[in-house]
């Protein structure tokens, strides 16, 4: 099934006219026929010609076409002078998952119905027919004729999904016409190489069958791999929805992709059938263990939507979001028109997707997929492009990390929503728990909302980060992209000080070497070390994103993982009506809840008075506690030249990850930048604070670039 138009990212690089790299010159696989014009009529089609390293001889393609084998192969392919020479009477864009089946159903109605007429030897006129009324895909046979294609590539397996052979109406009467019609991976392998045969270079093909083929048992092999390491005992149950409205499985292939990835499908279990119309009622029968949205044709950012859509229908009450794939944040948004929906090499990326998706969590498996050479880049998370795929949130269908991405990209439309700030959650629950509800609507999504009342009547954590969670989100997995109160993100392998220090902490620089000093002879946490200290990091709810710093959450688990330290994580939601402070008490309420006394905060403040005179008055005396101040100076910059020794000292770099001054930037501290003494002299000279304290930028300090002892001064 293939009805798409998004962009397509490279899986490979490409040389400069085009062939896969590693091949060579092109003599040395074979010749191209000096007279080859190819019309292709099929993305899939398109995507493999780019793959076999003879783009020049394409001169049409589909106006679906995106990927030649990618984006910019499409792109040079279309600046030479290829010809789009089909279009669609659906534009997918604007049109609902319902109405796109609404229209397919009825043109599939239609044209058995003609065929069937035309078997009784009837004329349209005289059975009912109009013959007026547009096809699903047209084409421009004079344009096709104008081109005088030698091959014609076109499909056999869908009449409603893509052009076939019917819509050429003579068009390739002088020309080779080559229809294929794979239903399964081993066919699409051989589709490729009888696409290369139809184009005159099968030693091509034979190489590029093999390369697929090789790619689908690595990923087979990274996941048996880190199966065999005892991590990964068992085989997930997968249901990859190829629609929503109405629910379609995946069929065709796409069993034995999920098979590839070392998971079991559900429902549909064989390779090859056709996907089926279903009920939700079969899709809660079998209540798989992993739920993937990847609908046929449409891109992540499309499919993200419209998965949320279906999670809001009755206010959140419905089949879909009562699975427990989707309540324990196991349910996964892909790029189903790349990576799915089309027979080509791409296929073997999506296994490996279906894998990171289906084991998520096993950082074995993880590491092994990601270390692929063909796994994409824009679907690592640490990738600021991810178009892959991304996590959809439970109940609360938020999809926060794809929101935070897309937030990131001006080019992919990204519009916060208008949210009044008048909308308190916090208020309506604290309302509807005086009630005794155990619900009320958000405002902001129209979901239904779980109150701190339901919570407790079933008496534990589900695990599936809920806003109003009692129990610390105890059994969440991936708390720093799921939890939505106060809760650890890391503890410890050796356990927390029964006194410890509570470290406001953004992952910079500053909050680092605060860190370091405290453990230094006369520190703070000289004598009992790092088990008696806590990060304490805020971020915000959706995006994840610590305030101003451009850090993601992940970053700074990361962070304290690596440096075996303690954290609590607070998500700071936009309109909860929660004091920031209030906030913090409930973090502070997490850490003593281990049995462990907070003896004091400490913060990262280098000189800033009024900074230090709000904490003082908020948030020491709103809390009780005495708050330190480890790298402060009363003269500003007096302490800049040993703070700077004290960091090149641990050997951790730090990069710039977010700025807001020009004369700054102009300096050189911008995005990706290593702090340096030499970066921080250029700010001193252009009359700029040599550390950033006013906000001028701010930075990450990657503590896990060297070894725990030497990034702790221990």
């Amino acid at each position: 099934p293939e009805t798409a138009m998004h962009v397509v990212k490279p899986a490979r690089r490409l040389s400069h006219d085009g062939r896969p790299s590693g091949w060579g010159n092109a003599s040395d696989i074979e010749d191209v026929p000096a007279d080859l014009r190819v019309v292709s009529l099929l993305p899939s089609a398109t995507e493999i010609i780019g793959a076999l390293g003879i783009r020049e001889r394409l001169v049409g393609c589909t106006h679906e076409c995106d990927a030649c084998p990618d984006e910019s192969g499409m792109q040079a392919a279309l600046a030479a002078g290829v010809r789009r020479v089909t279009s669609s009477a659906i534009d997918p864009h604007i049109t609902t998952q319902r109405d796109i089946d609404a229209a397919v159903s009825e043109h599939a109605a239609t044209a058995a119905k003609r065929e069937v007429d035309a078997a009784r030897g009837a004329t349209a006129a005289a059975s009912g027919d109009d013959e007026r009324d547009p096809p699903l895909y047209s084409v421009d046979n004079e344009l096709v004729a104008e081109l005088k294609p030698t091959v014609i590539l076109t499909q056999s397996l869908c009449k409603v999904c893509a052009v076939s052979e019917d819509d050429l109406r003579g068009a390739a009467a002088s020309c080779g016409l080559h229809s294929d019609a794979p239903s399964t991976l081993s066919e699409v392998g051989a589709s490729i190489e009888n696409i290369a045969a139809a184009c005159g270079v099968p030693q091509r093909g034979k190489h590029a069958r093999e390369r697929f083929e090789a790619q689908l048992a690595e990923v087979a092999g990274a996941v048996a791999g880190a199966r065999s390491s005892g991590k990964c005992g068992f085989r997930p149950s997968v249901l990859l929805l190829e629609w929503l409205d109405p629910v379609f499985d995946g069929g065709h292939w796409v069993p034995g992709m999920l098979r590839v990835a070392g998971c079991e499908p559900s429902l549909n279990s064989k390779e090859g059938s056709r996907s089926s119309r279903r009920e939700w009622g079969d899709v809660t029968a079998v209540d798989p263990d992993v739920v993937l949205v990847a609908c046929c044709g449409f891109d992540l950012r499309r499919n993200a939507a419209d998965a949320a859509a279906a999670l809001a229908v009755n206010n959140g009450d419905n089949p879909f979001a009562r699975l427990r794939a989707v309540r324990m944040g196991r349910c996964f948004v892909l790029d189903g028109n790349k990576y799915f929906a089309r027979p080509a090499p791409a296929l073997a990326v999506g296994a490996a997707l279906v894998a990171r998706c289906a084991h998520d969590g096993d950082e074995n498996v993880v590491a092994a997929l990601e270390s692929l050479s063909f796994y994409p880049d824009c679907a690592k998370l640490d990738d600021s492009r991810n178009l892959a795929w991304a996590r959809l949130e439970g109940a609360g269908a938020q999809v926060t990390e794809l929101n935070h991405l897309l937030r990131q990209m001006p080019e992919a439309g990204f519009e916060e929503p208008d949210v009044p700030d008048i909308e308190d959650f916090d208020g309506l629950h604290e309302e509807a728990c005086a009630r005794g509800d155990h619900f009320y609507i958000d405002p902001k999504t129209g979901y239904m909302v779980m109150t701190k009342i339901k919570h407790e009547a079933r008496g534990r954590c589900c695990g599936s980060g809920c806003r109003h969670c009692p129990f610390a989100h105890v059994n969440v997995r991936d708390k720093a992209r799921r939890i939505q109160v106060p809760a650890m993100l890391y503890t410890p392998v050796d356990g927390l000080a029964s006194d410890v220090v509570v470290l406001m902490w953004s992952g910079g620089k500053d909050s680092f070497l605060a860190l370091r000093a405290m453990l230094k002879p006369g520190g703070a946490l000289h004598d009992v070390g790092p088990s008696g200290v806590v990060l304490l990091t805020t971020f915000d709810a959706t995006s994840r994103i610590v305030a101003h710093q451009e850090v993601n959450a992940k970053d700074v688990e990361k962070q304290a993982q690596h440096l075996n330290v303690g954290l609590v994580g607070v998500p700071l939601h936009r309109h909860a009506g929660t004091g920031y402070v209030s906030r913090l008490e409930a973090a502070l309420e997490v850490v003593t809840s281990l049995g462990c006394k907070v003896k004091a905060l400490a913060c990262g403040d280098l000189h800033l008075e009024h900074i230090r005179s709000w904490r003082e008055e908020a948030v020491g005396r709103g809390l009780g506690m005495k708050i330190l101040y480890p790298v402060w100076s009363d003269v500003a910059g007096e302490n800049y030249a040993a703070l700077t020794k004290d960091l090149v000292a641990s050997g951790v770099p730090c990069t710039v990850t977010a700025v807001t001054d020009e004369a700054a930037a102009a300096a050189g501290a911008t995005v990706g930048a290593h702090f340096t003494p030499e970066l921080s002299s250029k700010l001193q000279a252009s009359g700029k604070d040599a550390f950033g304290e006013k906000g001028e930028f701010h930075t990450l300090a990657r503590v896990w670039k060297v070894p725990r002892e030497l990034a702790l001064g221990i």
